[in-house]
């Protein structure tokens, strides 16, 4: 059943209060947002650039943007810094495009954190199509969706260039995951420096051109980030949560693995794990498999580590 509250599209011009204030700060703020759903979790003042005790995840919000042909290492990387930033009580925004942008949002989501997409086009369609299923998912979980362009705008391709200022104004930081050469990502980490935001990057294998854009902005000076901490230590914030926390969507002989591995500080290889829970060479493989693509173990040589 329809929810008038979720489905209703509002304008918000840059004079009313409910504007957010970030993006009021940036160079050419639209003089009006249209929006579906909520952005509460960002209707909050500008922090200040030197962290205090008094700043709380609540009054941050952080873009990850990337390349749309994200590789799955880049995949997992956006999934897992915004799960963890969410966790944290940050905000994700993000483009609600293919790659890295739905990676982002999904990692929100499964953190059951808040998220805004920004979208190209007119709010009473979603672009991608294939990401309809998505956008609901972020406005029934309190986040919400954000355009400049009124209903029935087509999302062309200048519009997506033009979005980028959005994204990156409102949040405080921007992050780029896995941007190759003249990626619209680039653009997005331009806005964000031009607005005085925080431009952050993830480095990746030289080898690899999806990183050379990164690599390039690392060397302009944004900062280097390979975990959420990082992020979070630049606004004086801490990861919530006890690392000795069993995740509760782990299945049982997740579980076991994850008490097995806790028990022993080294690395422990497939047949030792398999000893030491219990389970089958194939439950185990199975089990360390899963746990590996949550991101809740790696691999430590021959063997595995929390």
């Amino acid at each position: 059943m329809p929810n008038p509250a979720v489905d209703a599209i509002s304008l918000i011009l840059r004079n009313d209060p409910r504007y957010p204030p970030l993006l009021r700060e940036i160079p050419r703020p639209p003089q009006g947002i249209h929006v579906r759903g909520s952005l509460s979790a960002i209707s909050v003042p500008i922090v200040p650039a030197v962290p205090s005790p008094r700043t709380t995840a609540a009054a941050i919000a952080i873009a990850i943007v990337g390349t749309r042909r994200a590789s799955p290492e880049g995949k997992t990387i956006a999934h897992r810094f915004a799960r963890e930033l969410a966790a944290a009580g940050c905000t994700i925004v993000s483009g609600l495009a293919f790659g890295i942008d739905a990676a982002a949002h999904e990692g929100c989501l499964a953190a059951g954190g808040k998220t805004i997409a920004v979208l190209a086009g007119g709010l009473d369609g979603v672009y991608p199509r294939n990401h309809a299923r998505l956008a609901e998912r972020i406005l029934a979980t309190g986040g919400g969706l954000v355009s400049e362009y009124p209903p029935g705008a087509a999302p062309y391709p200048s519009r997506f260039i033009e979005r980028n200022r959005i994204i990156s104004g409102l949040a405080r930081g921007t992050l780029i995951v896995e941007a190759p050469p003249h990626s619209g990502a680039l653009t997005t980490a331009r806005q964000a420096a031009l607005a005085n935001r925080d431009v952050f990057a993830v480095p990746g294998s030289i080898a690899h051109d999806h990183f050379a854009g990164s690599h390039a902005l690392i060397r302009q000076g944004a900062t280097l980030v390979t975990a959420a901490h990082d992020i979070l230590e630049e606004y004086g914030l801490a990861v919530r949560g006890n690392a000795d926390t069993i995740p509760a969507d782990a299945t049982p002989q997740e579980v076991l693995v994850l008490r097995a591995l806790r028990a022993h500080p080294a690395p422990q290889d497939a047949e030792r794990i398999a000893a030491a829970t219990g389970l089958g060479t194939r439950d185990a493989a199975r089990a360390i498999g899963f746990l590996l693509a949550k991101d809740l173990i790696k691999e430590a040589g021959v063997g595995y580590t929390i």
